[in-house]
């Protein structure tokens, strides 16, 4: 008799995201953490549409603590540095945000910086 397998164990997990609003000399800074995918674009996407009502200097979107981007999140960026303008960037290190973000060319759309005080003195020239 074969033994079954209780499928339960392999139920896909659910994507989470959490984004943080800090202020910082007139820069809106948004901290994400986890996963930017189909699941949690609309949260991001209001998460930028709110910091941007408030007509800030500046944008920065800190991708520091996100562990996986998907092309939705991109668009979001996109979109992002659309409507900012100039004094707009984008923290990114590592294999899970900067290289898809290099890969697909949006280093060259954007400014992507290393870390948050860079993309700090970034947007405040």
């Amino acid at each position: 008799m074969a033994d079954e397998i209780d499928n339960s164990t392999f139920a896909p997990a659910r994507s989470e995201v959490t984004v943080r609003k800090d202020i910082v000399d007139g820069a809106v800074i948004l901290s994400v953490f986890d996963v930017i995918d189909a699941a949690t674009a609309d949260e991001v996407s209001a998460a930028v549409d709110d910091a941007l009502a408030g007509s800030p200097q500046a944008l920065v979107i800190d991708l520091t603590g996100v562990t996986f981007l998907a092309s939705v999140g991109m668009t979001i960026l996109i979109k992002a540095r659309e409507d900012v303008g100039a004094g707009f960037a984008v923290v990114a290190e590592g294999n899970a945000t900067r290289r898809p973000l290099m890969l697909v060319g949006l280093d060259s759309e954007m400014t992507l910086c290393r870390t948050r005080d860079e993309a700090l003195r970034a947007v405040q020239r």
